[in-house]
């Protein structure tokens, strides 16, 4: 581990630190680390299964942060006597013993991979801590021997909540040193942030001397002393905020690290209720585990160190005798957990997997995995006070960072589709008649949703006397939506004129995509707008596309070239044709529904295509759109929506192109009709045959030298 040290002549421990060098460790706190329950923690990870992910943190263990928490106490003290010193008032040994015990001692109580084991045991670090400072311990003994019987209770209860009604020192200074134990701005917590970037291979913005030179002192109401920053330590303080919102965020609370935690605990789970199926010599502190979840004998506790779990996980992943425990084992094994996004619900991949696998029982199944997690980023409770020239605020009122009671949450859901076929008990040559199915089952669920929508195309029966109401069609839709909580927000209609531009060879028609210009009228001025649209991936039943846009100064969009270039759209941009060859004039109707807060629009477009290389020739279209609008949350409604109208409007039909696709589409099918008719007539009936008339007479035309 990362924890190396020497002793000088005066029994101090000199500690090199990679954070902050070299850190003198006093006699006799020197004493206190040397103890067997303090060394342990040289063998404890500071961040549990975080470094799955992040194998810097392998070298950062506990001892060494508690070492470093100690350190930062120390120039806490320091400068708390600078400011009580102006005030005649001088803080006492007693206080400052307490405190540096406290700190120092602070996570004792922490077992193999730190916080992941309180997820098994149930029993938290902090009870554990006073277990050890309060039991029959080498560590009880040096401080009852150095400080006296009292200061052990003192400095559990600044440790954890227990009730201590012996006060030390004529002046009440607990409430400030406890502060700086446990709070919003404490010696642990600083210490933590600043390490565990440095092993992650980040750097740190946290400015360790900046926070200390802002700290000062107030007295509340109660005759209390409280901790105040000064108004100048603000941006240093929203560096801890900000940091520690990042590292919950990326590193302690991220997919990897929650699965590993999950993971941890199904092993024990699972070891402990199939324990007569393993002959495999697993370590003493495994078995304990196993056995008792709670380690209520302190002795067993103590003697648990991260290397005898990851030894047995090592037997455990070698056995043949339980695939499953043997997978789970193999830590390596976590890169095939598949995060699944969008919001996807463990019961809507069950029924995907029923369509491929039959009426199968997926309950309980380690495969399939949803973790949720939560913590709170400050607390209301737990002001920290900022000095503002004669005011003193919380903090919440000085920053926009944080919000009281504002909370960091997340739900993971995960499928693996390796384990998934040990547990239906197929074996590897079984499993692969079925991974195909699997594969794009996991590629629809977590197709891109970004630009996200469902089109249709409103079919018209040539047989039919009359068409099909559009506004009836409309009214049908929208009561759907009504029936189930929506309401409509707003009604708008519009009309875009666009005019779509291709290569000579019609590369963008060929690989799904458009490059639009389009003239807007905005308070009496016209803006032209350039997009350029590509399909994440062409075909698919959702419009799922990427999209580039510009406002240009004039017409022309060479400026807008390299904009696509860089975005990494492939087409031979010198081939693009000077004059457009498609015209869409589109009359549209977008509806905005709302059902707490998730919103759809539904557009209805009647469209009118003139192809330009085709002599004019006009064809229309009428189209139905649906997007979800806001979060990407909200958009996994689109699935529902486009079940439901699958099976009740048969007159839709699902549209799987571009506007501009569809303009080429239908104005080269009419241009081929007539051709076959060897006549043309204006305002003849549009036939729409189902397929994709051949592009190749637009390409002869278009490749004609041009008058």
């Amino acid at each position: 581990m990362a924890f190396i040290y020497s002793k000088d002549k005066n029994d101090s421990l000199v500690v090199e630190d990679p954070i902050y060098g070299k850190i003198i460790v006093p006699y006799p706190f020197s004493e206190i680390v040397l103890t067997k329950e303090m060394q342990r923690l040289s063998g404890i990870s500071q961040n549990g299964f975080s470094q799955l992910e992040f194998k810097g943190l392998e070298n950062n263990d506990r001892l060494s942060h508690s070492v470093g928490a100690f350190y930062v106490m120390s120039l806490f003290l320091k400068r708390l006597e600078e400011i009580l010193k102006n005030f005649n008032i001088k803080l006492s040994e007693d206080d400052k013993d307490i405190a540096l015990c406290s700190m120092l001692l602070h996570d004792i109580g922490h077992g193999p991979f730190s916080h992941s084991l309180e997820l098994v045991t149930n029993y938290s670090h902090e009870k554990r801590t006073i277990d050890i400072l309060l039991g029959d311990t080498e560590v009880n003994k040096v401080i009852t021997n150095f400080f006296g019987k009292q200061k052990v209770k003192k400095i559990a209860s600044f440790i954890a909540e227990i009730n201590d009604s012996q006060e030390l020192g004529k002046d009440s200074f607990t409430k400030l040193l406890n502060n700086l134990v446990s709070y919003q701005l404490d010696a642990d917590r600083i210490d933590y942030l600043i390490r565990d970037a440095h092993y992650v291979g980040i750097s740190s913005a946290i400015d360790l001397k900046r926070i200390i030179s802002s700290v000062n002192v107030v007295v509340n109401n109660n005759q209390e002393y409280e901790l105040l920053i000064d108004r100048k330590g603000l941006a240093s303080i929203e560096n801890v905020l900000l940091q520690r919102y990042q590292m919950y965020r990326d590193v302690y609370l991220s997919p990897v690290s929650v699965l590993g935690d999950y993971i941890f605990e199904k092993i024990i789970e699972r070891y402990r209720n199939t324990m007569k199926l393993h002959t495999m010599p697993v370590s003493s502190s495994f078995k304990i585990l196993a056995t008792d979840s709670r380690v209520n004998n302190l002795n067993d506790f103590l003697s648990m160190k991260d290397e005898d779990f990851k030894v047995s996980f090592k037997l455990l992943s070698e056995s043949n005798l339980d695939p499953i425990m043997s997978y789970l084992c193999d830590f390596d094994n976590i890169k095939d957990y598949i995060l699944i996004k969008n919001d996807i619900s463990i019961e809507k991949i069950k029924t995907k997997l029923r369509e491929i696998f039959g009426n199968i029982n997926l309950d309980n199944k380690l495969s399939i995995i949803s973790i949720g997690t939560k913590t709170k980023l400050y607390k209301k409770e737990q002001k920290l006070n900022i000095q503002n020239g004669n005011r003193i605020m919380d903090l919440t009122e000085c920053t926009n960072l944080i919000r009281p009671q504002e909370i960091l949450e997340d739900t993971y859901v995960f499928f693996n589709p390796q384990l998934l076929g040990l547990e239906l008990g197929l074996s590897d040559i079984e499993f692969r008649k079925y991974e195909s199915e699997v594969r794009k089952m996991i590629e629809e669920l977590n197709k891109k949703p970004e630009e996200f929508e469902l089109k249709y195309i409103i079919n018209e029966n040539p047989n039919e006397e009359k068409s099909l109401d559009q506004e009836t069609l409309l009214n049908q839709i929208i009561s759907i939506f009504t029936s189930n909580g929506f309401r409509v927000v707003s009604v708008t209609e519009k009309e875009n004129n666009d005019e779509y531009y291709d290569t000579r060879n019609l590369d963008l028609y060929k690989n799904g995509g458009s490059l639009r210009i389009r003239k807007i009228e905005q308070k009496g001025k016209e803006k032209i707008k350039a997009t350029c649209k590509m399909p994440l991936k062409k075909g698919e039943v959702y419009s799922s596309r990427s999209e580039i846009e510009e406002t240009l100064s004039d017409d022309s969009f060479e400026t807008f070239m390299q904009k696509m270039v860089d975005s990494g759209v492939t087409v031979n941009f010198n081939d693009i044709l000077k004059f457009p060859i498609l015209n869409s004039r589109t009359k549209r109707k977008d509806i905005v529904l709302d059902k707490n807060g998730v919103q759809v629009c539904l557009s209805f477009d009647n469209s009118l295509y003139t192809n330009h290389a085709l002599n004019e020739i006009s064809s229309t279209d009428r189209m139905i759109e649906i997007e979800a609008i806001g979060e990407l949350n909200n958009r996994i409604i689109l699935n529902e929506i486009h079940d439901f109208i699958a099976s009740t409007f048969s007159n839709l039909e699902v549209n799987k192109q571009s506007k501009y696709e569809r303009g080429i589409n239908r104005t080269l099918q009419l241009h081929n009709y007539l051709e076959q008719q060897q006549f043309a007539q204006e305002n003849l009936p549009i036939i729409n045959n189902g397929s994709n008339s051949s592009p190749n007479v637009l390409i002869k035309k278009l490749q004609k030298p041009q008058k």
